[in-house]
């Protein structure tokens, strides 16, 4: 029983990690730049969950990049702030995502699950 749940809460772990790694690293040492929104992305619904945008580094250098959309949406054609990894430019995040709750929610859910699998773990050696 506690391995079934164990291996789901890992993968979910495990899954959830490099984005994780990336928002802290853009935190860390992300360059802010203007990206302008080429296109908005829905996955469901009306709802704009992604933005494929472009913006310039700081070298000039053109990238193309696909984000979690900023709240509102920005229309086609509309900028808004990014931030980005001079040492992998097509890294890249909403500024207003670094900054807001879901980001931070992300650390929360995942040491949650961490806790949980090690939990887990524990238990399996314990009882077993």
């Amino acid at each position: 029983m506690i391995l079934l749940l164990c291996l789901p809460l890992t993968a979910l772990v495990l899954l959830s990690l490099p984005a994780h790694l990336r928002d802290r690293r853009l935190k860390r040492r992300g360059i802010e730049a203007e990206a302008v929104c080429v296109e908005r992305i829905r996955t469901s619904g009306v709802t704009v969950h992604y933005v494929r945008c472009h913006f310039r580094t700081e070298t000039g250098i053109k990238i193309a990049a696909r984000i979690n959309s900023p709240r509102p949406a920005p229309e086609v054609g509309q900028g808004f702030p990014v931030v980005y990894d001079p040492r992998k430019p097509s890294d890249a995040a909403s500024a207003q995502y670094l900054a807001g709750r879901e980001a931070k929610l992300g650390y929360v859910f995942q040491a949650a699950l961490a806790v949980l699998v090690a939990a887990a773990v524990l238990l399996l050696t314990v009882f077993s």
